[in-house]
C-alpha cells in the first residue's frame, strides 16, 4: 500500500534545461522583448489594441510560490523565522489533544462531498491545515484577504474518508492511515483522492 501512495503522490520531475549551445541565444532573444510600461503603452497606442506583459503570474501561481517559499524558508513566529519541518513536528506532537476540539483558535469547517448535498462539520485549526495542504493554504489566504467570517465550506471527492485525512494532518501518523486504508479498497481510494484534491504532500513529512 505504501508503494501505491508513493506512486500516486510522487512529485513531477523538473523540466529539462535548454541545450548549452542555445542558452545564450535564447537569453538574447528574450532580452529583445522586455519592455517598460511606458513602451508597452506606446506599442498599444500604435496597434490600437491592448498589449499584455510577456510574464504575468496568476493569483494561483503567486499563492503557490508563497506556499513553496514558506516550506523552504520557514514560518515567521513572533518576528522570527522558524524551520518549517520543526513547526510541523510540534503540531503533530499535540495534534491528538486538539483534533476536532473547540479551542479559542478553532474555526468551523463544513465539508461537502462532490456531486451530493451530503456534508459533515468539523472544528479545525487553520495552522494545522494551511501548513500541510496548498488548497487549505489558498483557501485561508483568500478568507483573510476578503475578511470573511462564519462557517468555511469546502468540497472534496470522498466525505467518508475526510476524517482520516484530517487525522493525518493533525498527527502525521502515516502508518495508521495505511493500516486503515488496507481494510477497505473504496476507503483507500477516497483517501488518495482527498489527498490529491487538497494537495497534501505526504513525502515532505
Amino acid at each position: 500500500m505504501s508503494a501505491v501512495f508513493n506512486e500516486v503522490y510522487a512529485q513531477f520531475p523538473s523540466p529539462p534545461l535548454s541545450p548549452n549551445n542555445s542558452l545564450y541565444l535564447d537569453e538574447c532573444l528574450y532580452q529583445q522583448f522586455i519592455y517598460s510600461d511606458e513602451e508597452l503603452k506606446t506599442i498599444e497606442t500604435i496597434l490600437s489594441s491592448p498589449v499584455k506583459s510577456p510574464v504575468q503570474l496568476s493569483k494561483n501561481d503567486i499563492l503557490r510560490k508563497k506556499y513553496i517559499n514558506m516550506m523552504e524558508e520557514g514560518v515567521e513566529i513572533n518576528g522570527e523565522m522558524t524551520p518549517y519541518l520543526y513547526i510541523i513536528e510540534k503540531l503533530h506532537s499535540i495534534g491528538n489533544n486538539v483534533i476536532n476540539k473547540k479551542t479559542k483558535d478553532v474555526v468551523s469547517l463544513r465539508v461537502f462531498e462532490t456531486g451530493t448535498e451530503k456534508y459533515q462539520e468539523f472544528w479545525v485549526h487553520p495552522m494545522f491545515l494551511t501548513l500541510q495542504s496548498f488548497q487549505f493554504f489558498k483557501l485561508f489566504e483568500e478568507i483573510n484577504e476578503n475578511h470573511e467570517e462564519g462557517i468555511i465550506e469546502i468540497e472534496i471527492p470522498s466525505l467518508k474518508s475526510f476524517a482520516i485525512v484530517l487525522y493525518y494532518l493533525y498527527t502525521g501518523d502515516k502508518n495508521k492511515v495505511f493500516e486503515i486504508a488496507r481494510l477497505d479498497e473504496n476507503l483507500c481510494k477516497g483517501i488518495m483522492e482527498n489527498i490529491e484534491c487538497l494537495e497534501i504532500n505526504m513525502d515532505a513529512f
